[in-house]
């Protein structure tokens, strides 16, 4: 007798659900890949205690995967998302990881990878409309 299953579309899926959906890939992406568990990350900037930058992602497999960089608006420029960089590859570097990796868009980071040593490998043009989806890579 088959499954009864049925397939839904959720507008504003559970957080919960989420969580539990990236952790179930994350499972099955270590056990393929036949590396150790993941360890996600943080590494988190206060001014007074509010966060005015971050950047979180997950180390496995001898790579660090970067999922969000992030500096408040009336902080760029000033040279705190090179150092949050810096700390992300530092600690990368420290746990055995050979490279850090990530994917972003153009229309929000310019040229900002490149001026850290990131290279470029892969891309999709015109995606979101208007401006380009990169993913970038630097050997550490």
């Amino acid at each position: 007798m088959g499954h009864q299953y049925s397939v839904v579309f959720e507008h504003e899926p559970d957080p919960l659900d989420l969580a539990f959906l990236e952790e179930r890939l994350a499972e099955a992406a270590v056990s393929a890949a036949g590396v150790g568990d993941e360890q996600e990350f943080a590494v988190i900037v206060r001014d007074g205690g509010r966060i005015v930058a971050g950047a979180s992602g997950a180390m496995w497999g001898g790579g660090c995967q970067l999922h969000v960089v992030w500096v408040d608006q009336t902080m760029r420029h000033e040279g705190l998302g090179r150092d949050l960089m810096a700390e992300v590859e530092r600690q990368a570097k420290d746990r055995g990881c050979r490279l850090v990796m990530g994917l972003t868009y153009d229309v929000l980071t310019g040229d900002y990878y490149e001026r850290l040593g990131y290279r470029t490998v892969g891309l999709i043009e015109n995606y979101p409309a208007g401006t380009t989806t990169r993913w970038y890579c630097k050997d550490l």
